[in-house]
């Protein structure tokens, strides 16, 4: 009775799932496994691991099988490891895991052989040893395409998960990995100089200049806002973002507030990116004039 209710501790703590190694630790022999499974109290899942009391484990209990299976020091990795750490919605199958060594078949699903995997690369969460979130961003970006990378990231930063320079780190220390330049490439905005504001107002300036653009006023307070950028006769403002601005509840409620009153007020406002007036100035240049335009049909 003390075995079962052991295995029954055990089992809950691994979302229902042991290893013959665990059972024979409790005191199960082959023959009391093998009468086990018979009975339908044990499932295998795989050839060293079993589902007690049911087969129907949740994605915790498949996840942690399938590293289980693999021996000390595999790692669920890849997308499953995203979705673990809550970077991607769904679980695929088959779940994957990766280890240091050689051992298991090559073409066993699911299975990945790094045996460049760095000290720090080893992590767990939810009790299930996973890659930590770099390894997984890079191993992530060398399957996904660009636009679930880019969402698998900013889920990263939203979480607290994400250390940019940890990031930049493991794709310059892991050669040859084909996550590298695309994790590079979709990392790149968090990498990018904030704007100074006078640098952007400088580069702005510049840009309208170069289309021809009346020059608007600059740091103007209207209706009780100071408007980086302002065409008084038309009334149509635009404002530089930068991203650390924006990493604050605070700021996030403040911004919707001042958009709106603004808009009550008849003001309408375009918010621009440092980044993108650096990357692109002619046709932010050429968007602005645009929507003066329109500003001015509609105020005739």
């Amino acid at each position: 009775m003390r075995t079962h209710q052991a295995l029954a501790r055990l089992a809950a703590r691994q979302f229902g799932v042991v290893t013959w190694a665990q059972l024979d630790q409790l005191g199960y022999t082959k023959a009391a496994v093998s009468r086990a499974v018979s009975a339908g109290r044990l499932h295998a899942l795989h050839r060293t691991v079993f589902a007690v009391g049911h087969q129907g484990v949740n994605r915790h209990g498949l996840c942690l099988a399938a590293v289980l299976f693999r021996g000390n020091g595999a790692l669920l990795s890849y997308q499953s490891a995203a979705w673990l750490w809550g970077l991607d919605r769904t679980l695929e199958l088959p779940v994957n895991v990766s280890v240091r060594w050689r051992g298991h078949r090559q073409s066993a699903l699911g299975l990945h052989h790094c045996p460049a995997l760095r000290d720090e690369d080893f992590a767990e969460t939810e009790l299930i040893p996973v890659t930590a979130i770099p390894r997984t961003l890079l191993d992530y970006a060398s399957t996904q395409k660009t636009f679930r990378l880019e969402r698998a990231i900013d889920g990263a930063h939203r979480l607290g998960l994400l250390d940019p320079a940890a990031v930049n780190l493991i794709t310059e220390e892991v050669h040859g990995h084909r996550g590298a330049k695309p994790l590079r490439r979709a990392m790149a905005i968090y990498h990018e100089r904030a704007f100074t504001r006078s640098g952007g107002e400088k580069a702005m300036l510049a840009a309208l200049a170069d289309v021809g653009v009346t020059r608007p006023a600059v740091n103007s307070f209207i209706e009780g806002y100071e408007l980086d950028f302002y065409w008084e006769q038309e009334r149509f403002a635009v404002e530089l973002d930068s991203w650390e601005h924006h990493r604050s509840r605070r700021s996030f409620e403040e911004d919707r507030k001042r958009q709106e009153d603004l808009t009550m007020a008849g003001i309408e406002v375009v918010r621009l990116t440092g980044s993108r007036l650096k990357h692109e100035p002619h046709q932010v240049a050429q968007r602005i004039v645009q929507h003066l335009d329109r500003r001015r049909r509609v105020r005739s």
